[in-house]
């Protein structure tokens, strides 16, 4: 994630400088950029290649938490707290998976009914009564599994909480480098699992085109979670991301 490649160089220049965005060895909002071989990965003609990039970063990870991750037989139960488009990635990929039962958490009534269209079979307002009690009641004694998209601590553990025993939680929300959190060790001595996730645990050579495919197919419609805007649009879409309006901006070039 450095912002220089590794000898110190950039790729990228406005035409009076260097300008350092290699977030994730890559980044550039230019109308051309110069990409490592392993950054590179070859789609087909007939899928829009205006919505693929999500399929980088959070689709893939949230995804990846799940199909890759976590594996979830079918028929089993996962809730998923925070549905952005991480959170919605991964109810995706649940209903890849078979899950029977598909439990969105979130505080956002418009999100909540997003995860329902996309195969969400029971949705919690996060603001609500105890939410891992109900999650015990609907799974009848607590989920298979659980994703946890945020990473604010009270979250994680609710994540863990309604886990059944055994049970298995994905981490993968991120609020910074030092993010302090403490667990009741009960939850983990009685067969729970924690495990942290980065970029969905994927090799992004294999898995990005398993999701292609699978969208191809009408499996996997991560398509519903953008918004396009053209490029000279670009504070807006950063202000409507950061607000909560749209769960994933693709700016586009000419439109």
């Amino acid at each position: 994630m450095a912002p220089d490649r590794l000898d110190g160089s950039s790729a990228l220049s406005n035409g009076s400088g260097q300008v350092h965005a290699h977030f994730f060895g890559q980044s550039s909002f230019a109308s051309y950029a110069i990409a490592s071989e392993r950054n590179a990965i070859k789609v087909p003609d007939d899928v829009p290649l205006e919505i693929l990039g999500p399929l980088g970063c959070g689709v893939q990870t949230g995804a990846g938490a799940v199909m890759n991750t976590l594996q979830p037989e079918q028929g089993s139960s996962i809730a998923i707290f925070a549905v952005g488009s991480v959170g919605l990635s991964a109810l995706l990929g649940a209903a890849v998976a078979g899950c029977s039962t598909i439990i969105a958490v979130d505080l956002n009534p418009e999100r909540l009914a997003l995860a329902r269209e996309l195969g969400a079979t029971h949705t919690i307002d996060a603001g609500g009564d105890d939410v891992v009690e109900q999650i015990v009641e609907i799974t009848g004694g607590g989920a298979d599994y659980s994703v946890d998209a945020i990473g604010h601590a009270a979250v994680v553990r609710q994540a863990l909480e309604c886990l059944g025993s055994p049970g298995v939680c994905a981490c993968v929300g991120f609020q910074g480098v030092s993010n302090e959190m403490t667990l009741d060790q009960a939850h983990l001595l009685f067969c729970r699992s924690l495990v942290g996730v980065i970029e969905g645990d994927a090799v992004p050579g294999e898995f990005i085109p398993r999701l292609i495919e699978l969208y191809r197919q009408g499996r996997f419609p991560f398509d519903k979670l953008i918004t396009r805007h053209p490029l000279e649009r670009i504070n807006e879409a950063t202000q409507a991301a950061h607000d909560g309006t749209v769960l994933k901006p693709v700016l586009t070039f000419g439109s």
